[in-house]
């Protein structure tokens, strides 16, 4: 197993230039080989220049479908929904034609989200070119938080399950929302994963979860320590 690739940036504004060329090349030259491409997002702060970026690249975006790592459950025009997140900041001037799968229906009783949830995610055109993830300072990833209910059953490569409902443990100040998130083996369908970090408490967190190896303590040790698909990490301060 080998560290994964490590880019350093100035700023914050030339790492998300710089990943909106190479991810838009690289859906370009899948959908030319294919004929469609799946890109996987985050929500949060960190990517929101990268999907400014993303929206004005003219590519065949049509032919691309995107869909989430994880989404807060809350209505989807809720302040602090992923869903919400991509369709105004990412699915806007060239990329509003791309195609995307929300992880969750609000109107649904919560008994039948999962079971739909997996459902949407049939239409996604596995595996993904690229999934993008952040990290928490805690070392979750997606929403796969460090003594989250279920965790483990999210974390088993042998479940067939491409999605799980956590519950952080206990539920972040920020967002104190029970979470939908893919689980490990279908984030591990991807083509490449990049992972995306701002500041200097990310970059110490993330020599942390090199460094060590208890998943359960910091799941993103899970991307990082695997050798299945290829990682590259992004930092700008």
């Amino acid at each position: 197993m080998t560290d994964p690739l490590f880019s350093e940036y100035k700023d914050a504004e030339t790492m998300a230039e710089s990943l909106a060329a190479r991810i838009s090349g690289g859906l370009k030259k899948a959908i030319e080989l294919r004929g469609q491409a799946g890109l996987i997002v985050s929500g949060g702060s960190t990517p929101l220049a990268l999907f400014d970026c993303l929206a004005q690249t003219d590519i065949p975006w049509d032919k691309v479908t995107i869909t989430l790592a994880d989404e807060r459950v809350v209505d989807d025009v809720h302040a602090d929904s992923n869903a919400r997140l991509v369709r105004s900041r990412l699915l806007q001037a060239y990329a509003g034609d791309a195609h995307f799968i929300s992880l969750l229906d609000h109107n649904l009783p919560p008994d039948d989200r999962l079971a739909d949830t997996q459902k949407r995610l049939r239409a996604f055109p596995w595996p993904s070119v690229f999934t993008v993830l952040g990290m928490g300072n805690d070392g979750h990833t997606a929403s796969l938080f460090p003594g989250a209910d279920d965790l483990a059953k999210a974390l088993d490569m042998k479940t067939l399950d491409r999605a799980r409902v956590l519950s952080p443990r206990p539920l972040p100040v920020e967002a104190p929302y029970q979470r939908i998130t893919l689980t490990l083996p279908t984030l591990l369908e991807s083509s490449h994963i990049l992972l995306m970090i701002k500041g200097s408490d990310k970059r110490h967190t993330y020599e942390a979860a090199l460094s060590g190896s208890s998943i359960a303590d910091m799941p993103v040790r899970a991307i990082l320590h695997q050798n299945q698909v290829p990682v590259e990490t992004h930092w700008a301060p």
